[in-house]
């Protein structure tokens, strides 16, 4: 089955029609080497919209898109050195599991369940006839939120996890169903603080609507109850500020509006200038900060703001094209990416070196130079990892290990005696905060699945799903194995060998 994605781009597309037709997106990253010829790298699995299954990811536009940018492989922060080469790393063997944390897998059949991160204590949740997306864990690790696709309809279900030891659910641990729909199929989930309700997006006949449900499923179930529509508009993106108020941007351009409103959806504060190519809005965790782009010229040029909550301090800084941030989790410190210098006005994603603000100064650090796409803050702050655009070459490394974690061939009728293996080659690496130090790049391989779904808007889901496990020690990507099967793979952060632990593209820390 496809599966649903949020619609966040300007052309609303047909979510939730089974058999609907895939619309690809091919994304082209344009950048310079050593600034001597310009490679165009193909994220090239598509940006596939597909129809008619329970998934996320915030997307919705069909256009061609290519950026510029540095030295995709700079090892530190404004670093002379060459880049670092990749490397491929023997798996290390199965161990106990270090993290206090489960994970939550979605499996490629639709199946959830969660694991420890060795693989094992493997509880399965079945839903029969039931096909699942992207599982999002409550606050307190106590529950899982999740979007499922049966023949007659869309629903989200809220599953009590277990924790006692592996096996399947009793009968009687039947989920809470907090919302069902055929017409309005629901998407991206993200907890209210707290955790007494969820508040999601789902596909309406033009546009997009943010509603919520209380986790219990003491509302009707239609989306009918009163207050169980916060906004509607497209494109759309939020975060939580508090229990009561979220941060908003919806729409684009002169027409976009950014700022807090209340759960009846009417601003609650004064309504910021957030008119510039951005996705989500971010609230510092501690709600002192707020961060939004606000647009400056016809050239592509604007602002990244952040500014203290209710107006008493702004900080800026110069960016071009799209742009993405987010605060670490004690927000004393924003991160994003964007461009530096004019870009292709078609540029769809952000592109750029990672850079670093503090909000009450307003003080510049760039973190890591290159072309980075994404990047995810460690729960204590002190790491980001950072995915940026592989290097020429980085497709020709024969990887014969199970998992390949460099762009790797198989065999094949081609005239070479090989095929190019599935999913798309980045470079992964982890920064120290505080020293700029960088581990080594790796070449991974990322399954189609994330490439599609989640990484285009890495950002929201930051917000709403976690990929770094609760101590800080590793994090979960889906990546692809030799034989083109995706697995979800356990990648420490102290340059390690990752571990696979299990197949599925879609995989998610508890808190």
């Amino acid at each position: 089955m496809a599966e649903l994605r949020p619609d966040y781009e300007q052309a609303p597309v047909p979510i939730g029609t089974p058999g609907g037709a895939h619309r690809r997106l091919r994304i082209a990253l344009a950048l310079t080497v050593a600034g001597a010829f310009v490679v165009t790298v193909a994220i090239q699995a598509g940006w596939l919209l597909n129809t008619g299954s329970a998934g996320v990811g915030p997307s919705a536009g069909s256009e061609a898109v290519s950026g510029s940018g540095g030295p995709a492989g700079s090892p530190g922060p404004n670093s002379s050195a060459p880049p670092a080469s990749s490397s491929e790393v023997s798996l290390a063997p199965p161990r106990p599991p270090t993290s206090p944390g489960l994970i939550a897998v979605v499996d490629d059949n639709g199946a959830l369940s969660t694991m420890d991160d060795g693989g094992g204590s493997r509880v399965s949740y079945p839903a029969p006839g039931v096909v699942f997306g992207f599982p999002a864990w409550s606050s307190d690790g106590s529950r899982i939120a999740i979007v499922g696709e049966s023949s007659r309809d869309s629903a989200i279900y809220v599953f009590t996890v277990q924790r006692d030891g592996p096996g399947s659910l009793a009968d009687g641990a039947k989920p809470v169903v907090i919302y069902r729909s055929a017409d309005h199929v629901p998407f991206y989930l993200y907890w209210a603080p707290g955790d007494r309700a969820v508040a999601f997006l789902a596909s309406e006949a033009t546009d997009i609507s943010l509603r919520i449900a209380p986790a219990d499923g003491s509302a009707p179930l239609d989306g009918s109850g009163p207050g169980a529509i916060i906004r509607q508009g497209q494109p759309l993106y939020y975060d939580w500020i508090d229990a009561e108020r979220l941060l908003l941007h919806v729409g684009s351009g002169t027409d976009a509006f950014t700022g807090e409103v209340g759960l009846d959806g009417k601003p609650s504060s004064r309504v910021l200038q957030g008119t510039g190519v951005f996705r989500s809005p971010s609230a510092s965790r501690d709600s002192r900060y707020l961060a939004y782009v606000r647009s400056k010229a016809a050239d592509g040029s604007g602002q990244l703001v952040v500014a203290a909550r209710g107006g008493s301090a702004s900080h800026q800084m110069p960016v071009f094209g799209p742009v993405a941030f987010e605060f670490d989790p004690f927000g004393t410190t924003l991160a994003s990416i964007a461009a530096t210098t004019p870009v292709d006005p078609t540029l769809g994603i952000p592109i750029g070196p990672l850079r670093l603000m503090n909000p009450a100064t307003g003080k510049i650090r760039t973190l890591l130079d290159g072309s980075v796409v994404a990047f995810w803050w460690s729960p204590d702050g002190k790491t980001i990892a950072a995915l940026r655009v592989a290097q020429p070459g980085d497709d020709q490394v024969t990887a014969d290990l199970g998992l390949v974690l460099a762009g790797a061939v198989v065999p094949g009728p081609s005239a070479g005696g090989a095929v190019q293996a599935p999913g798309i080659a980045v470079r992964l690496t982890f920064v120290d905060v505080a020293t700029g130090d960088a581990q080594p790049d790796r070449v991974v391989r990322l399954a189609d699945h994330f490439v599609n779904q989640l990484l285009p808007y890495f950002d929201q889901y930051a917000l709403s799903h976690r990929l770094w496990s609760p101590d800080g020690a590793s994090i979960l990507l889906p990546l692809v194995d030799a034989a083109g099967r995706d697995q979800v793979v356990v990648v420490p952060a102290d340059g390690s060998g990752p571990r696979p632990i299990t197949g599925g593209a879609k995989a998610f820390w508890s808190p």
